[in-house]
């Protein structure tokens, strides 16, 4: 969520310097942030019971590779 929050602030900074083009570059910046941050973020959510997509667990491996 950091990277979220870092990402609003490059935008707040980049709109209030109004540097032409480096604001192109700025919020390019921020956007890959903010979606590498929104990923991140919920990345760890697990899918919901019952779901096709969700797999099996695994049992520990014994450390053999048979």
């Amino acid at each position: 969520m950091s990277m979220v929050f870092f990402a609003m602030f490059i935008v707040a900074v980049t709109a209030y310097l109004h540097a032409g083009w480096y604001s192109i570059v700025g919020y390019a910046i921020a956007a890959v942030i903010a979606v590498f941050g929104f990923a991140f973020t919920f990345r760890d959510i697990n899918d919901p019971p019952g779901s096709t997509s969700s797999k099996p667990p695994t049992a520990p491996s014994d450390g053999a590779g048979r």
